[in-house]
């Protein structure tokens, strides 16, 4: 009996019994359905809660800190005459976070990437604009290893005093003599006060927003010579990825060490340190930034960090493990409620063909007699409870689809606004559409599996003799 035969004659006896059919699908669709919305609320919840990691930055990048190091990273502390450092107290047990250290790390397993970071806090001026820069200096090629994305312009490429703004920074720059700005400024609909790939920008260490803006009387008590300005240029803006990296402006690591000398050469002179400066030995790291491969590699490389003796910064780690098992145990229970339904459906198959074969013994001993194949007969029990189940999971799949968009509608107007906007309360992906379809169908195979050997082993005289 060929594939065309055997589907014909299961669509013929699914429908010589329309009532019993289409309640035994029903019970199929309402399972399918019902597994398929509780699944889309667990999955909405683990996507919103990806989305605001996302909002975080990468949280595959752990932070590497000098055990040593005073609590704002540093190993030099510069105020008056006097100076501390760390490094004096270093015990010889103590790692060092260097450029052995930063080696080390490379070479370890489930890393994709490493930088070394020096931070600076500088005076920024760009025609009567003053901004503050938070400056981090990094390795060239880590923006885009860390998978930095760019809006305008390119990366660093090794220019004298090139920079990259993080999305927000052009923002922090204001007009020192409109002390009133923020009472007439739109934070909803901001604009930049400049232009950072096309304006001239100038950044100094010297205290003061008074710095080349017409006003000469300084602040902070510094009476000796200024400080000559480094002329800036802006390679490129980042796109918003997180507001740590969005308020931030990037320069090559060995340019930012640099003006740190200088800057700690002025401070000495001047006998003071500007709270914020670079806090740390001219040539030291604040930080070592370390990327895993994978999520799931975040943990294992933290512990292998810290057991050399190193801090890292880890407690987003935690937070993201209990999340995630948060997520899970939510999904699992929501589809434990679905599955009970499906459980039910597949009762109500396996019921349903254990009648049809009571009604057709006659039909299946004659098949027999006049030489239909054993595994024939097995194959069109088989093949009508798999329909069943397939044409089932599809409507089940179209209504938890309608469900959804309802669930997504008339929730979000519910909530008021509360839940944010772009929240989603259900989602239902298209894998999730295929495997519903899929598992629909198994359940139709496994709930005919008995009633078709029952058929198979009938006797055909036996059968014949049947009224």
């Amino acid at each position: 009996m060929s594939i065309l035969d055997l589907f014909s004659m299961s669509f013929r006896n699914l429908f010589k019994r329309k009532l019993r059919t289409f309640l035994t699908v029903l019970g199929v669709v309402i399972g399918t359905a019902a597994i398929i919305v509780m699944l889309s609320l667990g999955l909405a919840v683990n996507a919103n809660f990806e989305e605001s990691l996302a909002q975080m930055g990468d949280v595959r990048v752990l932070t590497v800190r000098d055990p040593n190091a005073n609590q704002w990273g540093g190993g030099y502390i510069i105020m008056g005459d006097s100076r501390s450092s760390s490094s004096q107290n270093r015990g010889g047990d103590q790692p060092a976070l260097d450029e052995k250290a930063v080696e080390s790390f490379k070479h370890m397993r489930n890393v994709q990437a490493v930088t070394p970071v020096v931070q600076i806090s500088m005076t920024a001026v760009s025609g009567r604009n003053v901004g503050w820069l938070n400056i981090r200096g990094i390795s060239l090629g880590a923006m885009e290893d860390f998978g930095y994305k760019l809006s305008e312009g390119e990366f660093l490429r090794g220019d004298t005093y090139g920079i990259v703004f993080g999305s927000d920074v052009g923002y922090d720059f204001r007009n020192p003599n409109d002390r009133f700005w923020w009472m007439n400024y739109d934070w909803e609909n901001r604009t930049m006060a400049v232009d950072p790939l096309n304006d001239r920008f100038e950044m100094s260490f010297e205290d003061g927003f008074g710095w080349n803006t017409g006003n000469n009387s300084g602040q902070g008590g510094d009476t000796g010579p200024r400080p000559k300005p480094y002329r800036l240029k802006v390679n490129g803006v980042l796109e918003p990825m997180g507001w740590e990296t969005d308020y931030s402006a990037f320069m090559d690591i060995e340019e930012v060490l640099k003006i740190r000398r200088d800057q700690q050469r002025y401070q000495q002179n001047e006998g003071y340190r500007r709270p914020g400066s670079g806090s740390t030995a001219s040539n030291a790291f604040d930080f070592v930034m370390v990327k895993c491969t994978d999520l799931n590699h975040v943990e294992s490389v933290r512990d292998e960090i810290a057991d050399m003796g190193f801090h890292v910064d880890s407690w987003f780690i935690d937070y993201i493990r209990s999340m995630q098992e948060m997520s899970r145990t939510l999904q699992l229970f929501l589809g434990a409620i679905g599955a009970v339904s499906l459980f039910v459906a597949a009762i109500g198959i396996a019921n349903t063909m254990i009648m049809a074969i009571y009604e057709r013994t006659k039909e299946i001993g004659v098949m027999k007699v006049i030489g239909a194949a054993i595994k024939d007969i097995n194959r069109l029990f088989l093949l009508e409870a798999m329909l069943i189940g397939l044409i089932g999971g599809v409507f089940g799949v179209l209504i938890s689809l309608g469900l959804s968009y309802i669930i997504n509608t008339v929730g979000a107007s519910l909530s008021g606004g509360m839940l944010g906007s772009g929240t989603t309360l259900s989602l239902i992906p298209p894998w999730l559409c295929f495997i519903a379809l899929g598992f629909s169908s198994l359940i139709g195979l496994v709930s005919g599996y008995f009633p078709a050997r029952r058929a198979m082993n009938l006797s055909a005289l036996a059968a014949i003799r049947t009224e």
